[in-house]
């Protein structure tokens, strides 16, 4: 089965992206400059331009951030992975569940392991039978939960109750944050079904499949 996970196949994916940085010209890395970009992320990912992939790992390299999309392999189920490479910290990214909401999702958990956790460790994400630092997991997820839908502003949706296409929107346009992003975190705490709202989803395709 495609999705049945190989620690090869896993290897050879994490290969690639070692491999693609070396043809990457990265400065070196700086934590409080990525820090000071992530508002600037954050519009990109509201804004949602074209070319905002090229856009985003360029704002990366100009903190000593290198980001990179590898296509998934049979048998790497892998939505992500964050190392250090030598002084370089890498994120790469699969774009695994093609929408906005958990592409976003995934990039900040990720970046928060760069900007809050130690050199030494490795992150794969989604991949069955991995270790995980619970707490470090925790971490990450509360850092994107939170820059993507503040607690204030998720307490502000879910009390303007009952809910509608009007109002996901307004929200979205008030907080600089996709409407995607929204209608996820709503289903994830069961606020809403997962039937409603997924039109507000918008399609990533990091790879040219034609």
């Amino acid at each position: 089965m495609a999705n049945t996970r190989s620690p090869h196949a896993i290897s050879v994916w994490l290969r690639i992206g070692e491999l693609e940085l070396r043809e990457t010209s990265i400065g070196e890395f700086d934590r409080k400059a990525l820090f000071n970009k992530l508002n600037e992320i954050k519009e990109l990912a509201y804004k949602l331009p074209g070319d905002f992939a090229s856009q985003l790992q360029q704002i990366c390299a100009s903190c000593g951030l290198a980001l990179i999309f590898t296509p998934g392999l049979p048998k790497a189920p892998i939505s992500g992975a964050v190392r250090w490479i030598n002084k370089t910290p890498l994120i790469q990214l699969t774009g695994r569940f093609k929408t906005d909401d958990h592409f976003w999702f995934n990039f900040f958990h990720e970046a928060a392991h760069v900007l809050l956790h130690g050199k030494k460790n490795i992150f794969l994400e989604e991949v069955e039978g991995a270790y995980l630092d619970q707490k470090m997991e925790k971490e990450a997820n509360k850092f994107a939960e939170d820059f993507l839908l503040s607690q204030g502003e998720l307490k502000q949706v879910v009390e303007s109750q009952p809910l509608d296409e009007t109002r996901i929107i307004a929200f979205a346009d008030k907080f600089k944050t996709p409407p995607g992003v929204i209608i996820g975190r709503l289903q994830h705490l069961k606020i809403i079904p997962y039937s409603w709202g997924n039109k507000f989803r918008r399609k990533i395709e990091l790879f040219d499949l034609s």
